[in-house]
């Protein structure tokens, strides 16, 4: 089998480690790209090709111009992506690469629609796929009606999670509000920063993760994760997850998708399982690797190498078995999370159901049994680096919480 030469171009971004693991173990030759030291892949034994690019994230046109001359000086085959901040200018900007070099994505277009919130969830109305009841805002009429209409507490979400001002990309989380009141100011707050936010009913219920990687919109590879928590504390990175049976109405509207979009690479496909009538509802398309691509490496589907074998033959065997119950703890995340639950109060704008503190803490101090992220007896360096630098801001953040209030 013929080998090509991986550059991974936002060394920075968490899911970078564990996609060299996967690639290196398989004897791919794979450089990391990083603006940083600090990246936690760079403390890999399996990172042996380390090289110095800017930031996509505070200087996007420097980092396209140094990453071309990076990939003709060295002649990489293939550039792949982690993050949104190197994916989405890349996408953009697809063809001033070297014509030799591969990126695995889907097209322009698809990305686009798979980035942008709006487009996503018209998307799925129109291939029947259940959605939150959602409002399209346009101008001041439709955002008060909204708040009239929608149920409480509402969710506002950034149209897109990163957008671009100048050279720089800032990201935005979505928001809970309880009143109309609070609607209004916060939508107009985020819109100034991330123009049309959408305004959702609040879906209370579990989140799963539908991880695909489909060849021009077949299927090839398929897992289902459930989140148990998350940091942010009312959702967002899932520091405790778990491979679980794919529920086959998800399996069925993540398909849709995935054809109606001419899918072609890696996606994670996100819904909410509706406490309330048992549906499952499209949060989002992360179109690009995900916070649990480790948990489906280690439960048998190998995202990062079948995506890799997929470039380099044209086609591979469907994989779509896997282990189920398998959990996994994102540790430094966890500890992220405790760090919020100690020195914060949960407002409207982190709303948690059925929240009490005390069990969270207990949850959070149950250490034996747990698998743990990144941490390898033949590669240890990155989780004790990580762990290391988490631990020290963890305590630096709560004696001056506790230094506060006692002053």
């Amino acid at each position: 089998m013929r080998a090509f030469d991986v550059l991974i171009p936002d060394g920075e971004t968490l899911t970078t480690l564990p996609i060299l693991r996967s690639l290196a173990r398989k004897n791919v030759d794979v450089s990391i790209a990083v603006s940083s030291k600090n990246a936690l892949s760079f403390y890999s034994r399996y990172c042996r090709n380390k090289i110095w690019c800017p930031s996509p994230r505070e200087k996007t046109e420097l980092f396209l111009k140094v990453l071309h001359k990076i990939i003709e000086k060295a002649y990489f085959e293939m550039l792949l992506p982690v993050g949104d901040c190197a994916l989405v200018p890349l996408s953009e900007n697809r063809e001033k690469l070297p014509p030799h070099i591969k990126l695995p994505l889907a097209t322009k277009e698809a990305i686009r629609t798979a980035f942008n919130k709006t487009l996503t969830l018209k998307l799925a109305i129109a291939n029947e796929v259940p959605i939150p009841k959602t409002f399209f805002v346009k101008n001041m009429r439709d955002l008060r009606k909204a708040s009239k209409e929608v149920s409480y507490p509402a969710v506002i979400k950034p149209n897109q999670s990163w957008v671009w001002g100048g050279d720089t990309a800032y990201h935005g989380r979505a928001r809970y509000v309880d009143t109309p009141q609070s609607l209004i100011s916060i939508y107009k707050s985020m819109h100034a920063r991330f123009p049309f936010p959408i305004i959702q009913e609040y879906i209370p219920g579990i989140t799963y993760s539908v991880g695909v990687l489909c060849n021009h919109s077949k299927l090839r590879a398929i897992c289902c994760i459930k989140q148990h928590r998350t940091v942010p504390v009312s959702g967002g990175w899932a520091t405790l997850r778990e491979t679980v049976e794919l529920d086959q109405r998800m399996k069925e509207y993540t398909l849709r998708l995935m054809k109606a979009l001419n899918w072609h690479g890696v996606a994670e496909v996100e819904f909410k399982l509706d406490s309330r009538d048992s549906t499952p509802k499209l949060m989002e398309i992360n179109g690009r690797f995900w916070g649990s691509t480790e948990l489906a490496i280690v439960s048998g589907v190998d995202f990062p190498y079948l995506l890799y074998r997929m470039e380099v033959d044209g086609d591979v065997n469907p994989v779509v078995n896997y282990r189920v119950g398998i959990k996994r703890r994102w540790l430094q995340g966890d500890l992220e999370r405790l760090l919020t639950l100690l020195t914060y109060s949960i407002n409207s704008s982190e709303h948690v159901e059925n929240f009490q503190k005390t069990r969270e803490i207990l949850h959070f101090l149950k250490f034996v049994g747990e698998s743990y992220d990144s941490l390898y007896l033949d590669d240890p360096a990155p989780f004790l680096m990580s762990l290391m630098s988490s631990v020290v801001g963890f305590s630096t953040t709560l004696l001056r919480s506790r230094f506060k209030k006692v002053s």
